[in-house]
């Protein structure tokens, strides 16, 4: 008798094991179609100029435009 409990209490965390790993690979599939939804969205100045004909800085937040280049820091190099 206490065989089969054990051997019950088995299948049923078999069952339970089975049914997290789906429920985690789901919501990994989930989060990975809500990324592929959102835009990148990217911060950038430029220069241009206001209704006076005066050379001001302009700041964009907005998806990425053709004519934008994307900068990256680089690492300062060890001596």
């Amino acid at each position: 008798m206490v065989d089969d409990f054990y051997e019950h209490m088995k299948k049923e965390q078999e069952i339970l094991d089975i049914s997290y790993k789906e429920s985690v690979r789901q919501k990994r599939e989930r989060k990975k179609k809500e990324k592929e939804k959102e835009e990148e969205y990217v911060w950038q100045w430029f220069w241009g100029f206001d209704w006076l004909g005066n050379k001001v800085k302009n700041i964009y937040f907005g998806p990425k435009l053709d004519w934008m280049k994307l900068f990256t820091r680089r690492k300062k190099k060890k001596k």
